[in-house]
């Protein structure tokens, strides 16, 4: 183990020589020096000291130590092993605490009484003098911190990169991320207490010198923080809980809530992180339920306050769904990569896969993930595979069941069938799996193979994809004998003159005398997840691949002309093969439907700011596919507030699509096709669709000559498969796949 000794920093600063050099996850043991400079061994020597004309400097540090491959940018981890305490004392300063002395005369021991005591066993137990207190020692770091780029940290005081945190939560076993700003990172570290509680109300703790066993890793954050952050991960001392802090700084000690307002945004952008789907808005809320604020150094004349928000595992649970018994462990590897392999538990994924012929799919995408396809019983359900980092909980279910808890499972894997019949939005498409054999296709007799299509749209047909078909033609729904399978059998029972089923072998077809006639539709198989915050775990532990750059691509259209067929065909064609991509309609959901009550009152500018702004976005995380965006907010804009007003609304709308493809049509043909729904809006009405047929043309020209986005006119007079194989064209040509 390499031993450092503490060398007496006054000051935390960017520096060419350090003291030492040490490797990630290397064990060092850090030798740090009581908080007044000097040992003494009792009370007449601490007088003594204090007495000084010039006492030694407060708060020396050990550093700064030099710590491979850490760059500016990168997290330093300091995992805090073990703090073994050597002499100690407290004494309040002059200027420090709630009521510090306002004279240097009166500086004595009359009105504050110092402590002194020494740990006496294994338990930690103290023995004081000149007082009968009973407290055992909880040793914490006061002072931990790396180089700022810029600017120097004095001892005693606080940084961006760390410094006087003098927080109990700065105890062993927990971790600490401090922002690098320089190569090395420059560790520096000591002003070790004995026993301090929150706040140091009197301004300082039961000092002491000591021995720090540690290890540090290097980590990077998913995304760069606008305003990184200092975490601290671990058993909080209070509560007994594992719990994350998120710390905050104030400038100003006189202004305490400085340090709380600095906490609360720097907690804000991290449960975005962990929760992306929440708002900004619910967030603020929910800070209020579950963020404990508490003070660090909060009381002092000379330097700057620190606080800490802090989240409890009972409040990180509420937000954060997860079956491991460490949610600090999930947590970790969902705001940084590249983390430490200090890691004990194994993490625990499930997955809900559905039964029957995709469980080959499920075994394809074990063995790509390097594992052995288990031999279980044939009948079992539930079982597990452990691998060296984590272990795969598989749960072998019904597609009805698996849609009905999709948010209890971290992945799940499903045929696109499925999916294109009654799609789930929460699921984020991470891997398609070709079945080059299936299809959705309409089957007739075998001696009506060569009657036209055109004849058994107009008849019944039945199937239990309702939906699929509907996207494809426009069939009445008094046409459509929905069944919940078996539909073979509908045509010699006389309920239908064909049928709209998934295909594979067609030996069933065979058997029951029906032929294909027309194939509509291919499909492959999905591997998806609803939990969008594990995506950088997925990513750290090897199961899915790591995410290219971010695409944003849109599909806007009068209502009929195909766009929402298109965004969920195109999603399941596995053009994205395995970059991650999910489908959004900003226009539906809670905020579309509470925003639309502004459009019916005219509110444009309104409506379109709170859609463009509040929807679910999963901007910075993984490819999106939107059904609706930036046209449909300009149309009535542009018409009722004119340019200036459609410009707010660009500016508005985040994310602005990277490519956008408009589905044009003819007004005439739109209406046709919708009057073969069961149910209308105003929206597909002839006036409505005559009105916006132009007005999104407007929209289009507007939008291309004030916006980085490029719009493709896509011909929705054509098949969806035409187009999709445009699309992809398109897609290919502009390197989006």
């Amino acid at each position: 183990m390499k031993k450092i000794e503490c060398n007496a920093s006054t000051v935390i600063e960017k520096k060419d020589c350090f003291i030492e050099r040490i490797q990630q996850e290397e064990e060092v043991l850090v030798k740090t020096i009581n908080a007044f400079g000097a040992k003494f061994e009792d009370l007449s020597q601490l007088e003594h000291l204090m007495s000084m004309k010039n006492p030694p400097h407060h708060h020396p540090l050990t550093g700064p130590i030099y710590v491979e491959g850490a760059k500016p940018g990168d997290f330093l981890k300091v995992h805090i092993e073990e703090i073994k305490l050597k002499e100690m004392a407290q004494m309040l300063s002059k200027s420090a605490g709630i009521a510090p002395l306002s004279k240097a005369k009166d500086f004595d021991f009359s009105s504050r009484y110092p402590v002194i005591a020494e740990v006496i066993d294994e338990e930690r137990n103290l023995r004081y003098f000149k007082n009968q207190l009973n407290l055992k020692a909880s040793p914490c770091i006061g002072m931990i911190a790396t180089m700022p780029k810029e600017g120097v940290i004095k001892t005693g005081h606080m940084g961006e990169t760390g410094g006087n945190f003098d927080n109990p939560f700065l105890t062993e076993g927990v971790d600490i991320y401090l922002p690098v700003e320089v190569e090395g990172a420059g560790l520096y570290l000591g002003d070790v207490h004995a026993k301090q509680a929150y706040g140091e109300l009197s301004g300082i703790a039961l000092e002491a010198s000591s021995e720090i066993k540690l290890k540090v890793s290097i980590v990077k954050p998913w995304i760069p923080f606008e305003k990184p952050p200092i975490l601290i991960m671990g058993k909080e001392p209070l509560t007994k809980q594992n719990s994350l802090a998120i710390i905050g700084i104030g400038k100003n000690f006189k202004n305490g809530d400085e340090a709380v307002r600095d906490a609360f945004f720097k907690s804000i952008e991290v449960v975005k992180r962990l929760k992306p789907t929440m708002s900004e808005r619910m967030i603020r809320s929910l800070l209020s339920l579950i963020g404990n604020s508490m003070a660090g150094q909060a009381y002092s004349n000379t330097s700057e306050s620190t606080s800490q928000i802090l989240l409890t595992e009972e409040g990180l649970r509420s937000i954060y769904y997860t079956e491991n018994p460490s949610i600090l462990q999930d947590l970790e590897m969902c705001l940084f990569q590249e983390v430490g392999s200090s890691t004990k538990t194994k993490t625990l994924i499930t997955i809900g896969a559905v039964k029957g012929r995709l469980q080959k799919v499920l075994h394809q995408y074990l063995v790509s993930l390097g594992i052995d396809i288990p031999k279980i019983n044939s009948r079992q359900l539930v079982y597990d595979i452990e691998t060296e980092k984590y272990v795969l909980r598989i749960h072998l279910l019904k597609w009805k069941d698996i849609t009905k808890n999709y948010n209890k499972f971290d992945l799940v894997i499903y045929g696109a069938d499925k999916w294109l019949e009654n799609s789930n939005k929460a699921f984020i498409a991470l891997k398609h799996f070709e079945q080059k054999d299936c299809r959705m296709s309409i089957l007739v007799p075998e001696e009506k193979r060569d009657y036209p299509i055109s004849y058994f749209l107009e008849r019944n047909i039945a199937t239990t994809y309702p939906n699929v078909l509907k996207q494809h033609y426009a069939i009445r729904d008094s046409h459509i004998v929905e069944m919940e399978g078996s539909v073979e059998a509908s045509i010699k029972l006389g309920w239908a003159d064909s049928i709209f089923d998934v295909v594979e072998t067609g030996e069933t077809a065979k058997v029951n005398g029906l032929v294909e006639h027309t194939e509509v539709v291919k499909f492959g198989a999905v591997l998806a997840t609803a939990r969008i915050d594990k995506l950088p775990l997925f990513i750290n532990l090897g199961i899915i691949e790591e995410i290219p750059e971010k695409r944003c691509i849109a599909f806007d259209g009068i209502d009929g002309s195909g766009k929402s067929t298109l965004a969920k065909k195109l999603i399941q064609s596995g053009c994205f093969k395995n970059s991650p991509v999910v489908l959004v309609e900003p226009f539906s959901g809670k905020v579309g439907r509470d925003a639309f009550a502004l459009w019916k009152d005219a509110k444009y500018l309104l409506w379109a700011e709170i859609v463009g702004k509040q929807h679910w976005s999963a901007r910075n995380v993984v490819n999106t596919v939107y059904d609706r965006s930036i046209l449909t907010a300009l149309v009535d804009n542009l018409e009722e507030g004119g340019k200036e007003q459609a410009l707010k609304v660009i500016k508005a709308w985040k994310p602005l699509p990277d490519l956008l493809f408009y589905c044009k049509l003819d007004a005439k043909i739109a209406f046709e096709r919708n009057q073969a729904r069961k149910e209308h809006d105003e929206f597909e009405e002839w006036e409505s669709l005559k009105h916006y047929e132009e007005k999104y043309e407007e929209a289009v020209n507007f939008l291309t000559e004030n916006s980085h986005v490029q719009v493709i006119t896509i011909d929705a007079s054509k098949s969806t498969q035409e187009n999709i194989e445009r699309i992809k064209e398109v897609l290919t040509l502009e390197k989006f796949i």
